[in-house]
């Protein structure tokens, strides 16, 4: 009786840890130093140290529009990555041209 309790609390366990979302690294390198030591941007905390920004969040994604929120708070960024993604050039020159107040690129209208 005990083993078969043991083997549902271990059970249960796991589930528990399955469940919880994995909290990945993000960086990011600024052009120039950041004028302040932390930012909310893209739905994390960051912290700054010179030109370097790092922060931990879930999902491990990157975006063009969380890279535009930080560069808003802190300055152009040269680099923008995850644990397991990095935003690719073009997407920075977009992330930065949005921090500057440029809009999305608007989609064309259907000819008449």
């Amino acid at each position: 009786m005990h083993r078969f309790a043991l083997a549902i609390a271990l059970a249960a366990a796991a589930g528990l840890a399955h469940g919880q979302a994995k909290s990945f690294a993000y960086e990011a390198e600024l052009a120039q130093p950041a004028p302040r030591a932390s930012a909310n941007a893209g739905g994390v905390t960051w912290s700054c140290t010179g030109a370097r920004c790092t922060a931990r969040g879930r999902g491990g994604n990157v975006s063009v529009k969380g890279c535009a929120e930080l560069a808003r708070a802190v300055g152009p960024v040269v680099a923008y990555r995850s644990e397991i993604k990095s935003l690719a050039d073009a997407s920075l020159r977009e992330c930065n041209r949005r921090a500057q107040g440029g809009a999305a690129p608007a989609a064309k209208a259907p000819p008449r």
